[in-house]
């Protein structure tokens, strides 16, 4: 799998990774992982990028960093993740946001069947889109490529 993301923000270790885990008492799966240490959040390269299936058309604004997001405004998975699921109890506790869209919903990955769902936080559904992040990835594509 690769995501060539861009304007990200500032590298994180693997060890701020486990406190992050630890602080929010899940474990984030090593796709995910490994997706965040090779760069911590950013847009996609090539511009805005839709996720098309035969079901689905969404597009994706930005995946989201861990932690120290470089603009002000950006949303982590830190504290996206608490908002949503301890919060507002809005995605259960085995959703884990790791992009959004231009509208503010994420785009989640299960942890333990590490299947990628889009959550419209509006209506209260949680759309299946993948079976794991490689899928996911494989259907992204530049808005020329999807509409042009």
């Amino acid at each position: 799998m690769t995501i060539k993301l861009i304007d990200s923000s500032p590298a994180l270790t693997a060890d701020e990774l486990d406190k992050i885990e630890s602080k929010l008492g899940i474990t984030f799966p090593p796709t995910l992982k490994s997706v965040w240490l090779a760069n911590n959040g950013g847009v996609l390269e090539g511009g805005r990028r839709v996720y098309q299936s035969t079901k689905y058309e969404n597009d994706i604004k930005y995946f989201l960093p861990v932690l120290h997001a470089k603009n002000a405004g950006t949303l982590t998975v830190d504290t996206f993740y608490k908002a949503l699921v301890y919060e507002k109890k809005l995605l259960p506790e085995n959703f884990i946001p790791f992009a959004i869209d231009g509208g503010g919903f994420p785009y989640c990955i299960e942890r333990n069947e590490e299947t990628v769902y889009f959550c419209d936080l509006e209506n209260q559904e949680e759309n299946l889109l993948e079976p794991d992040l490689d899928s996911f990835v494989g259907k992204i594509f530049t808005e020329d490529e999807a509409w042009g």
